[in-house]
């Protein structure tokens, strides 16, 4: 009662009920008390605070005082598994102080207990469906003997703590023969901390279903978007769309024969295979060109022989509907091509007379070797995902350490022009970092050749081989990882080298990362990876197991029509700022999340190495947060000096 009473003569500094610590660090007080006044007032904030900080714990200990008075959830999204881990690590912490609760989730896909459902879900049947289709049939029982658990609060006086991290529901549910799942979605109504992935919030389909069994009205929820220079991508991800010639082609067999045979089925579909191929046989491998959105189905109907697109897709849908029906109440997977291409095209049509989205068609070369073509429904409008979401919602929390400058992030994430936007300085020591920026080299396309990347190799290995830890180098792109791999850099190092490789699969780079790790104490090795890779932005590294990074090149993007098609959109909607926004941010904040590596604690000693001249330009430089920007200086090409230079920083 005496905290109730603190919050409603309107004390400003609750949030130090909450915070769970003996003593704040520096900036941690302002920013609490910069929180707490925002959602008080219902407006948004977006706050930079580097690697370091105690972003998580500032954030939460700054909502949950206005949470605890109102009744309110707090909704944090983040895209990993462990950042959303995190949050209920700091959470623990708060508890013991206060009583507060949380969980975290993790898709359907992470947490089923159910062999059926596990061994068939694809992208043609997603797994939420299937599970929504044997839930309404009594046909899990897993789910069926959670309905028997009873009531969500005494579900979690039941379990073992009152702030449970996903892994920790599985393995409770898993001990009852209970579903993880539902288990989670149960105890979301009844805990005041919700923390799940971007794609719940920013997904509008799965958070039009999600939204009411969180057991909270939307007004009284505070979204906090962690890391949320990621968020624009999330969202135009989310509203995007693709479908590949290969699942035409299913349809075509799935209609052409058997139980399922539908002559429209089949006739559309084969039309539309070969139109897709007439489209795409100009293109190269990894290619793409903008096409007219009807005229691809019109041409596919008139070659059909048929009359009406919209009879036809809508016939398709109905048939798919009634094949994966079928299948179902057989004991089978309830998978359908049919179904998937109708519900494709349809969205497609919707949105063909819509600015704020480009339609594709795509080239590509998968994994296996084999051509992959494609029709790609792209957004490009994150606020049209994100700004439905922010009106819905008390006021939301937009924290990252890499979200400059300020101004750009708050429009793309349409947080509205009444926003907070606040930058918060390193709590680490100045002289426990080291920048440096190599003049003299610049890795623009132009100026790759063998001599180049031999310069490359050389301060990369003047970095490393003075490191007393772990070294990373993330590059631009894998290509020139290749590159130095090719110019001699595993040959002539001193140490071990660790290569992320593309299309690693998470286990495997989990199992190279954790070996890679356990050098960091003995002699120091390598990790060779790219720049917006998992390693380079989901990883955390700290003390002997990175202390030094090499960010060689700038990794912009391709410069592909669906990019010159968002670089003209974000233009006409910020106010010309389309390539600075889609283009140069995103590059920078991808170097940026890679140079942060090293700083991970308070205690942490990290050199930064910039292997790019461009980098020191003030066109690319207004882009580099305060903390990194005020340690920075500009060396010339010498790796002899860089060596000197990190290893007396070592030293020191």
């Amino acid at each position: 009662m005496a905290l109730l009473g603190n919050l409603m003569t309107g004390n400003s500094s609750v949030y130090k009920e909450f915070f769970p610590y003996i003593e704040p660090r520096q900036g941690q007080n302002e920013m609490m008390s910069e929180i707490e006044k925002a959602i008080k007032t219902s407006v948004n904030i977006c706050a930079e605070a580097p690697n370091g900080f105690g972003k998580t714990c500032v954030t939460l200990s700054g909502i949950l005082p206005w949470i605890n008075e109102n009744g309110g959830k707090i909704i944090y999204c983040a895209r990993t598994h462990r950042q959303l881990d995190r949050a209920m690590e700091e959470l623990k912490e708060i508890s013991k102080r206060r009583d507060v609760s949380g969980v975290s989730f993790r898709g359907r896909n992470h947490m089923c207990l159910n062999p059926f459902v596990i061994e068939n879900a694809d992208f043609v049947a997603p797994i939420s469906e299937v599970c929504g289709q044997l839930k309404a049939t009594g046909r899990c029982s897993y789910y069926e003997r959670l309905k028997r658990a009873g009531e969500p609060d005494e579900l979690l006086e039941d379990c073992p703590s009152r702030v449970l991290t996903a892994p920790e529901i599985v393995k409770i549910a898993e001990s009852r023969a209970m579903c993880p799942y539902e288990m989670a979605k149960r105890l979301a109504k009844v805990v005041d901390v919700v923390a799940l992935s971007y794609l719940y919030v920013f997904d509008p389909w799965i958070l039009e279903l999600f939204v009411p069994d969180l057991g909270t009205p939307p007004s009284k929820m505070v979204l906090v978007q962690d890391e949320a220079h990621n968020v624009p991508a999330t969202a135009l991800d989310s509203a995007s769309d693709s479908l590949t010639i290969r699942v035409v082609r299913q349809a075509t067999r799935e209609a052409s024969d058997g139980p399922h045979k539908d002559s429209t089925s089949f006739e559309f579909c084969k039309a539309l295979t070969k139109k897709i191929l007439d489209f795409s046989s100009g293109l190269k491998e990894h290619d793409e060109k903008i096409l007219d959105p009807v005229e691809i189905i019109e041409l596919s109907v008139r070659a059909a022989g048929l009359d009406s697109v919209d009879r036809v897709l809508h016939h398709m849908l109905e048939h798919g509907m009634k094949i994966r029906k079928g299948l179902l109440k057989a004991g089978k997977f309830p998978r359908s091509s049919t179904h998937r291409v109708a519900e494709f095209l349809l969205r497609w049509l919707r949105c063909s007379k819509r600015e704020d989205y480009t339609f594709l068609i795509a080239s590509a070369r998968s994994s296996g070797g084999v051509k992959r073509v494609s029709l790609d429904l792209v957004a490009l409008d994150p606020t049209s995902v994100t700004s439905p979401v922010l009106r819905m919602v008390h006021s939301s929390v937009a924290i990252s350490g890499t979200i400059s400058p300020l101004e750009a992030y708050s429009e793309m994430l349409g947080l509205g022009e009444e926003a907070i936007k606040v930058t918060y300085q390193s709590p680490f020591a100045i002289q426990n970092r080291l920048g440096l920026i190599v003049s003299g080299l610049d890795t623009s396309f132009e100026n790759r050749n063998d001599a180049m990347f031999k310069r490359l190799v050389d301060h990369c290995l003047a970095v490393a081989n003075v490191t007393p830890g772990n070294t990373g180098i993330f590059t631009s792109s894998y290509s020139i990882a290749r590159s130095l791999v090719d110019a001699g850099l595993e040959k002539r190092l001193k140490r071990k080298l660790f290569i992320e490789r593309p299309g690693m699969k998470g286990t495997d780079n989990d199992k190279m990362i954790e070996e890679y790790k356990a050098q960091g104490a003995k002699r120091g090795a390598v990790l060779l990876g790219v720049q917006g890779g998992r390693n380079s932005e989901g990883g955390d590294f700290p003390g002997p197991t990175m202390e030094s990074v090499v960010v060689v090149g700038v990794p912009y993007a391709k410069p592909t029509p669906r990019m010159e098609a968002l670089i003209r959109y974000y233009d006409a909607t910020f106010d010309q700022k389309g390539r600075d926004y889609a283009y140069v941010l995103p590059a920078m904040t991808r170097a940026i999340q890679a140079a942060g590596r090293p700083v991970r604690r308070l205690d942490d000693r990290g050199a930064i190495v910039l292997l790019d001249q461009r980098f020191a330009t003030p066109y690319l430089s207004r882009f580099i947060p305060a903390w990194l920007r005020e340690v920075l200086q500009v060396v010339p090409d010498n790796p002899e000096m860089i060596s000197h230079q990190v290893e007396s920083f070592f030293m020191t």
